[in-house]
């Protein structure tokens, strides 16, 4: 876990323009568009009842697109593991090729997992981190998502307090930063679209290093137990 932190250091630092690059290309527009299709779900709020189902759809559609976001940043960590360096080209050939496929299979698991943490908590919780790597395995074996499915219930097996850990970690941190630009932003300006882009800088920040650091360390797990590919 540690040894993989330090890969992802590396990379993320290292190469942090074309981290900078994919995220205003990929996440950012994806980001936006949760903006967009959530301003228009609270639009219609008016009582508790739309309320909480605005607030299942604005959970529900996040981890959807969010998992769809993972894909360049496994694709580069992928790249960059097996020949020292990554292209573009791969890197958006692989998620516009994959998007679709992943999206289908994150409207399945976010559904599940959005209705576990709302109505339990925990099982929503540990439903969403046994299919996390899902698309780790599929980017990286070049299998379907739903062959990859499998493989994810292995690692998450093994790896489950370790997997949870890097994930609560990043986003405590990326919480407590965001308490501190809220509260800059609030003393200086009520403005709505300021602490929407304060948001999303740190959204841009901090995803694309999560996903580096699960990527590399399902990687180094994955080479470590030798999971030999399937024979299609």
């Amino acid at each position: 876990m540690i040894l993989s932190f330090k890969d992802a250091f590396r990379l993320y630092t290292g190469r942090f323009e074309g981290v900078l690059l994919l995220s205003l290309t990929i996440v950012l527009p994806l980001l936006l568009g949760i903006w967009y299709l959530n301003n228009i779900v609270y639009f219609f709020v008016f009582d508790e009842f739309t309320s909480a189902i605005a607030d299942f759809y604005y959970i529900f559609l996040t981890l959807s697109v969010l998992m769809i976001a993972q894909v360049p940043f496994i694709e580069m960590v992928k790249s960059y593991a097996e020949e020292g360096e990554y292209k573009y080209r791969n890197i958006y050939y692989v998620f516009f090729t994959t998007a679709f496929s992943i999206f289908l299979f994150a409207i399945a698991v976010s559904l599940a997992a959005t209705v576990g943490t709302i109505f339990f908590i925990i099982p929503g919780l540990i439903l969403l981190v046994f299919f996390f790597t899902a698309p780790y395995e599929a980017v990286m074996s070049g299998k379907s998502i739903w062959k990859s499915i499998k493989p994810s219930f292995a690692f998450a097996k093994k790896k489950f307090f370790s997997l949870l850990s890097i994930i609560l970690l990043i986003s405590l941190v990326e919480i407590i930063i965001g308490w501190i630009g809220m509260y800059v932003i609030y003393s200086v300006t009520a403005s709505l679209l300021a602490q929407i882009t304060v948001q999303m800088l740190l959204n841009l920040v901090f995803f694309p290093f999560l996903s580096i650091w699960i990527a590399y360390y399902y990687l180094s797990w994955k080479e470590g137990h030798q999971l030999a590919p399937e024979v299609h």
